[in-house]
């Protein structure tokens, strides 16, 4: 326990004062909670000696009530500062990691599971919460408690003291056992309980397609699955831990036996007083009380441990490199070098070299999975460059601080995210200080400022959570006025008219094009249709490299991929349904 302490204390050292004081006042309500049986064992000693008076009789009472009352004082203060603690202590470390996810490469998303995230801050860090106002006080009062005891019964009669006493030590091996046990138990345990965290939130996002599909049943039988393994860890958890937790209850309960059987046997024998052997019988119970009850915390200590753990090690996550230098002021070419990227063991890029000239609209084209998509989350950041180095405005994109570079950057992806919140407050995302006319000037190039007015609550109206309460089209042109309202120099489009109807298609692009002149406008897309006014269009050849780079009308004339692309879609285009 002290270790664990110490290591939640190195995580929020801001709390270790109140802790220490928490403890002190944990320690005073102990030895409060003690004290009566002091005065209860003085007026049997006097009974015993045939001189007890009236006057010993209201002075213990009197005695017995202040402990009752310092006590009772000791347990509120003590609530006071330590409950606070466990509220503070969630809210502290929910920021820590909130702040530090934002700081770490996109690699560590790629590969953790939203259910681990959801499970490591909000259930299991609830586990943390416990550990100052229940595990701690209880380790407190199951130490104080003996230690104040031992040089009172030693005085009494030290052999009895020693029978008393022996069974701790003897019983504690039992719980590192247990430690052992719960430990192994708790990963699998935890493991089971973040795959049924996942499933959760992957069945609700996904229950358009799973009935779509008609695979209500059988995905809900995989969550069936998940939760009898769950069920399984928690029984299986249980039973490895119980026989060390009886056997630590039972030498403790053997103590007591013994300290009975041997009392008994001393007074008999008249090396004891009666005196001397009911201190022990009273104390006895009063003594083990505190001890045995570290077992019913010791769950949430183990379970706390397993969660520290796991808090530690993502903490512990390298964060992104990042510089000190901002861009320089004028035009911001975006420079890739010789730059090779891959995803795993999955090559992407390989010795890529081109120029996104500044104030000019640049396009990628190419086959699925050609590194459109990778380009703009290489120039964002969002992943670094294995190979070769990446510019703009002349300086290395690991030489800017990040807030500098996202100052200079917005972005609408293809997978639209919006947050919780109303749809102005969507749009007035990376500009929080936007007025309202800005915000709707921005919706309005957007073409989306027509159907929020048609909303029942316009503007205001809630979107729920990732925009659950819109269509993909509405989402997406959401995200451009988003984008438009930042007003950044550089603009990253992927696919920005995926989920838009053919009607706002164009008005969308021309809203698109109105950038033009004044920013870097850099886009993927499928439809060619929608690029061949594009400045610069950059074809990807599928294999790591580029296959050509030039104007719409130059491709067609030059390069092979990009005719066989530029067919195809007016192929698709003729396309008809039979019917």
């Amino acid at each position: 326990m002290p270790r664990l302490m110490q290591r939640l204390m190195a995580l929020v050292p801001q709390l270790g004062a109140r802790m220490r004081l928490a403890a002190a006042l944990k320690a005073g309500e102990a030895l409060c909670m003690g004290a009566p049986y002091g005065i209860l064992l003085l007026v049997l000693h006097k009974l015993l000696e045939r001189t007890l008076t009236p006057a010993d009789i209201w002075l213990a009472t009197a005695g017995m009530a202040a402990c009752f009352l310092a006590q009772g004082a000791f347990c509120l203060l003590f609530t006071r500062v330590a409950y606070p603690i466990g509220t503070e202590l969630c809210e502290r470390v929910r920021l820590m990691v909130g702040a530090h996810l934002r700081t770490l490469p996109m690699s560590h998303f790629a590969g953790a599971s939203a259910g681990d995230a959801t499970a490591l801050v909000s259930d299991d860090l609830v586990l943390l919460t416990l550990l100052p106002r229940m595990a701690f006080p209880q380790y407190i009062t199951a130490l104080a408690l003996p230690l104040a005891m031992a040089p009172f019964l030693f005085a009494v009669d030290w052999r009895l003291a020693l029978v008393a006493l022996a069974p701790v030590p003897l019983a504690l091996p039992m719980l590192g056992q247990c430690r052992k046990a719960l430990d192994r138990g708790m990963r699998r345990r935890n493991a089971a309980m973040v795959a049924v965290g996942s499933m959760v939130i992957e069945y609700v996002q996904g229950m358009e397609v799973v009935k779509g599909f008609r695979l209500t049943g059988r995905r809900f039988a995989s969550f069936v699955a998940l939760l009898e393994r769950y069920k399984r860890e928690n029984l299986s958890l249980v039973f490895r831990a119980l026989p060390f937790m009886m056997g630590f209850q039972a030498i403790l309960d053997a103590g007591f036996v013994a300290l009975l059987l041997c009392g008994a046997f001393l007074f008999v024998g008249g090396e004891a007083t009666l005196f001397a052997y009911l201190t022990f019988l009273v104390l006895g119970l009063r003594l083990y009380e505190p001890v045995k009850a570290l077992g019913t915390v010791y769950e949430i200590t183990q379970s706390a441990g397993v969660t520290l753990d796991r808090l530690e090690a993502l903490l512990a996550r390298r964060p992104l490199a990042e510089g000190d230098a901002a861009p320089p002021r004028g035009p911001e070419d975006i420079v890739f070098r010789n730059v090779g990227f891959a995803y795993g063991q999955t090559p992407v890029l390989d010795n890529v070299s081109f120029t996104i000239p500044a104030n000019r609209t640049t396009v990628f084209v190419g086959p699925s999975g050609a590194g459109k998509t990778t380009i703009l989350r290489l120039i964002a950041r969002f992943w670094d460059a294995d190979s070769g180095e990446i510019l703009i405005g002349g300086t290395p994109v690991r030489e800017l601080r990040a807030e500098a570079l996202f100052d200079r950057l917005t972005m609408v992806f293809q997978d639209v995210y919006l947050f919780q919140g109303t749809i102005r407050d969507n749009i007035a995302f990376g500009a929080t200080n936007a007025t309202d006319e800005a915000v709707h000037a921005a919706a309005r190039a957007a073409r989306c400022h027509d159907f929020i007015l048609a909303l029942p609550d316009g503007y205001a109206t809630a979107v729920g959570e990732g925009g659950a309460t819109l269509s993909l089209g509405e989402k997406q042109r959401i995200s451009i006025a988003r984008a438009m309202l930042k007003d950044a120099s550089i603009i990253l489009l992927d696919e920005a008219t995926a989920s838009v109807d053919p009607d706002n298609e164009s008005q969308i692009q021309d809203a698109i094009n109105a950038l033009v002149g004044t920013k870097t406008v850099v886009m993927v897309a499928h439809r060619l249709a929608t690029v061949t006014g594009a400045d610069q269009i950059v074809v990807l050849d599928g294999k790591g490299g580029i296959a050509a780079t030039g104007t719409h009308s130059r491709l067609l004339e030059d390069c092979a991929l990009y005719q066989r692309l530029w067919a195809d879609r007016q192929q698709a285009l003729g396309w008809k349904v039979g019917i």
